[in-house]
Parts: structure tokens; sequence; C-alpha cells
């Protein structure tokens, strides 16, 4: 009994754990810098080409 009790327990703290670890991950996502980022962009006027998101490979 003490076994399966103590078992128990780790398992608890294991998912205790785990839920811990998803919800800081969670409010991480949430919380992204990405309007941040693309303010910073907006102001700054640059171009898909300066940043190299227009697609296209450069040609050799």
């Amino acid at each position: 009994m003490v076994h399966t009790i103590s078992f128990l327990m780790c398992l608890m703290l294991l998912g205790m754990i785990i839920v811990a670890f998803m919800a800081a991950l969670m409010e991480f996502i949430l919380h992204d810098t990405t309007d941040y980022d693309m303010e910073f962009l907006w102001n700054h006027k640059y171009t898909l080409e300066d940043l190299h998101l227009d697609g296209r490979k450069e040609e050799k």
C-alpha cells in the first residue's frame, strides 16, 4: 500500500511539473513580441528585399 501511495504521489508531482511547464509555454506564446517586431519594421520601412522575404532566390 505504501508503494502505491508513493507511486501516485510521484505521478501527481510529474503531472504538476508538466502542467506548470505547459502554462509557462502558453504564457510565452500568448505574449510574444510579434506586434513589437512588426511595429519596428513598419517604422523603419524595410523592404521585402532588405529582409529577404520576397520569396525569390538570388541569382548567381
